[in-house]
């Protein structure tokens, strides 16, 4: 599943070659994905609209016209591509976004998981998909402290409470192994029994690992594309994720599995061993 990183390297892609620009048409091949798909509404905010902004809160996209926002969440397997009209259009294909003769944007998504919707302008933070979403992992300079805060009524293991959307977004599976490892901490500890300091230590390392995979494209294990159609490359500087019976970087003991919340959790018993 595209993560913070793939969203927010789409993000800047279809920022750059849309700002300033506007849709010419629009056509929807299905009226709905994971729900019915606000077909008038879309339209209205989009076509013929200037693009004031393209930016991202948590895993969505937001398109900003004068009218409101089109809304982009990809799922677990959603592309938004550019391409020409007359390429041949992949399977699952489901909307079209033409620009002029020579650009349009193809929302593809085999799975269906993924979303189109509209937001109102005075809506964007009380919109049902965006309201309960957390702070911003790479935009608040107290993460740090917001986590330690939240995590005091929390026994959950620290990688379950890192991904809990409501609580700060965008550290999905694989940033959270990955933060965890950097900051030398065991993914099954309770958040509740971590320190200030530790919550300093992941938050600083949460920031380092998701830049460094905005730098690199994002990560693409299986589906993720960005706008161009191209992989993420961050995956071949994923120090634990995927890595099982693998020496770790750091101290050349094998890397370990568990299975937590029905995902798995990758990390060195050795680097990480104190729960």
């Amino acid at each position: 599943m595209p993560e913070l990183p793939e969203v927010e390297s789409l993000v800047r892609g279809v920022r750059k070659q849309l700002l300033g620009r506007s849709f010419k048409s629009i056509k929807f091949l299905r009226p709905d994905i994971r729900e019915p798909i606000p077909v008038k509404r879309i339209k209205e905010i989009l076509i013929g609209q200037k693009i004031s902004d393209v930016s991202r809160r948590g895993k969505y996209m937001l398109i900003r016209t004068a009218r409101g926002f089109l809304g982009v969440h990809l799922g677990m397997s959603g592309r938004f591509i550019e391409s020409s009209p007359n390429t041949e259009m992949a399977n699952h294909t489901h909307a079209l976004f033409c620009v002029n003769d020579r650009v349009e944007y193809r929302f593809i998504d085999p799975r269906r998981f993924g979303r189109l919707f509209s937001v109102e302008k005075g809506e964007l933070h009380s919109h049902p998909f965006l309201a309960k979403l957390g702070k911003e992992p790479l935009e608040d300079e107290h993460v740090a402290l917001h986590l330690y805060q939240e995590s005091r009524k929390r026994s959950q293991a620290v990688k379950i409470f890192l991904m809990d959307s409501t609580v700060v977004v965008g550290i999905g599976n694989i940033y959270a192994s990955e933060a965890l490892w950097r900051a030398r901490i065991h993914p099954q500890t309770k958040a509740n029994l971590l320190s200030l300091a530790h919550y300093e230590s992941i938050a600083s390392s949460v920031t380092e690992v998701l830049r460094e995979a905005i730098a690199h494209g994002g990560t693409t294990l299986k589906d993720y594309r960005d706008k161009d159609g191209n992989p993420g490359y961050f995956q071949t500087n994923l120090a634990v994720y995927g890595k099982e019976a693998k020496p770790c970087p750091s101290c050349r003991q094998m890397i370990a599995k568990v299975i937590q919340s029905g995902r798995s959790t990758f990390f060195c018993p050795f680097c990480q061993c104190a729960k």
